[in-house]
């Protein structure tokens, strides 16, 4: 557990450093392609963790909060 909050922290930085410009654009591609498997990795987890009625409760809310 820790080494995926390790890499959730990561990611997130690396994500403050690309939408700011630090990281020049030459390695925004080779850093995209890099992280969209992990990306897609913590999902399947986050998938597999939550319960599919809890997905369908967080979207009707979603529907409702968008509606207002």
């Amino acid at each position: 557990m820790k080494s995926m909050l390790l890499s959730v922290w990561f990611m997130s930085m690396v994500v403050l450093l690309l939408s700011s410009n630090v990281i020049p654009n030459a390695f925004n591609i080779a850093i995209t392609l890099f992280y969209v498997p992990l990306v897609i990795f913590a999902f399947y987890v986050l998938f597999l963790i939550v319960h599919k009625d809890m997905w369908l409760l967080f979207g009707l809310m979603c529907l409702f909060l968008y509606n207002l």
